[in-house]
């Protein structure tokens, strides 16, 4: 698998807002944490709300603050910017992900200074991807310029093919020499 292709992008990009769709999000930055530390779960057949005690297998809660700080991080690289803040929040045993979490989390690996391979190469395919997108435009714009003018196909194909019959060696010639006869075998 290559980095940066358009359609492992959009594959990327498709899984990153499906795994950010189980995201619990609720409450607010200024709300108290409830001290009791509790959990709503819903009947799965009767659909009653109740609750009970938090257990570490329950999914971390993030407040509207956090979600939307969250959203600035491009979304192919959302998924793991999350997973990395949860990870953060389960080790030092917090459940509800403010912006004051993201804020020591990120202290956190400044200090440590160190980023997870897996970090690292999520932030090299986006910004292979914003190469691929700012290369897209011109590119785009230079097949439009050649087909106004008429071309049709490439000529660099025909000039490889052509310079295979050439009988210049070019190392032994000038420039000037080897320009002329590369002119005169294109004609």
């Amino acid at each position: 698998m290559g980095i940066g292709t358009a359609e492992e992008l959009a594959l990327a990009e498709l899984k990153a807002q499906e795994q950010l769709q189980a995201t619990k999000v609720q409450g607010h930055d200024a709300d108290p944490e409830r001290a009791d530390s509790t959990v709503d779960v819903k009947c799965p057949v009767t659909g009653v709300v109740s609750q009970r005690a938090r257990v570490a297998t329950d999914p971390i809660v993030w407040t509207e603050e956090a979600w939307a700080r969250l959203q600035l991080v491009p979304l192919v690289a959302r998924p793991l910017a999350r997973n990395t803040v949860e990870r953060f929040a389960r080790n030092h045993g917090i459940w509800r992900v403010t912006t004051g979490v993201m804020d020591d989390n990120k202290q956190a690996m400044i200090e440590a200074d160190e980023f997870d391979v897996e970090t690292m190469m999520v932030m090299f395919t986006e910004l292979r991807a914003k190469q691929i997108r700012a290369e897209t435009g011109s590119l785009q714009a230079f097949i439009e310029e050649a087909k106004a003018q008429g071309i049709t196909r490439c000529p660099i194909r025909d000039i490889e093919d052509k310079l295979g019959k050439c009988p210049v060696d070019f190392r032994g010639v000038k420039p000037e020499e080897a320009k002329a006869a590369v002119e005169k075998l294109l004609q």
